[in-house]
């Protein structure tokens, strides 16, 4: 009810579409291993970050309803996630980037939030089974070993979610929990691989400026979010 009385307070703000997803295009293995989504009921869906004409998403205001303009079906059937990955000493880690258009902890004129969130999982594979998965938060990881994560086949089962109090983030899901969204099914977004988008779309990408959101795709952060999610113990190095 609380929530649904601050949105009607609220005057209207006008608000563009996201842009449309780039086609699905992607390494075999950054496939297989790619995480299986949901996304909590009092959050967003996620949504492309860019679009196949360069359009970069520009976000929402972090006011109104929690999910306000930014849960709706389409939403999942037009979204993109985005990989990369490393390999070495016996290791690799496929890192995927997801872009929301709102990131709001309160409901109504949210103090804490921002425009634009981008979360991001990483999952840890050796000897081609996945050993850990490692979901991002609040710029910082959580690393599990892959006996408490669930999953269906090959794909780690991840939540968007609220964080209590605080903003939205991701984490692994129980082993028994249903998917939230709209369809009610572990959801896929088309995947695009490092080495495959369009030609110029990549560069615009990780040029682009999503405030305090970041890609963690990109050059300047790859390395440094493989090392801050990487599990203690494995030989594997972030900067080889």
């Amino acid at each position: 009810m609380t929530v649904t009385l601050l949105t009607v307070l609220i005057p209207g703000v006008a608000w563009a579409d996201p842009p449309r997803a780039l086609p699905a295009s992607y390494a075999a293995a950054d496939g297989k291993w790619q995480p299986a989504f949901d996304y909590d009921g009092d959050g967003c869906y996620p949504t492309p970050a860019i679009g196949p004409d360069g359009t970069i998403a520009p976000g929402l205001n972090n006011s109104g309803a929690l999910n306000g303009n930014c849960r709706d079906a389409s939403d999942l059937d037009n979204t993109n996630s985005y990989s990369r990955s490393k390999c070495n000493n016996g290791w690799c880690a496929y890192l995927y980037d997801l872009y929301f258009e709102k990131d709001q902890a309160i409901p109504g004129w949210d103090c804490c939030g921002h425009r634009h969130d981008i979360e991001h999982v990483v999952i840890w594979v050796q000897n081609d089974q996945a050993q850990y998965v490692s979901t991002s938060a609040h710029g910082n990881y959580s690393t599990y070993p892959r006996n408490q994560v669930a999953w269906e086949g090959t794909h780690a089962k991840i939540v968007y979610h609220k964080d209590g109090l605080s903003t939205h983030c991701f984490r692994i899901a129980s082993q028994t929990e249903p998917p939230e969204n709209h369809y009610g099914a572990w959801q896929y977004p088309d995947l695009v691989s490092w080495d495959n988008y369009p030609a110029g779309i990549r560069d615009r990408l990780v040029n682009a400026d999503y405030g305090s959101a970041s890609l963690a795709i990109k050059d300047s952060a790859f390395a440094s979010n493989l090392a801050k999610a990487k599990p203690a113990g494995i030989p594997f190095d972030p900067n080889a």
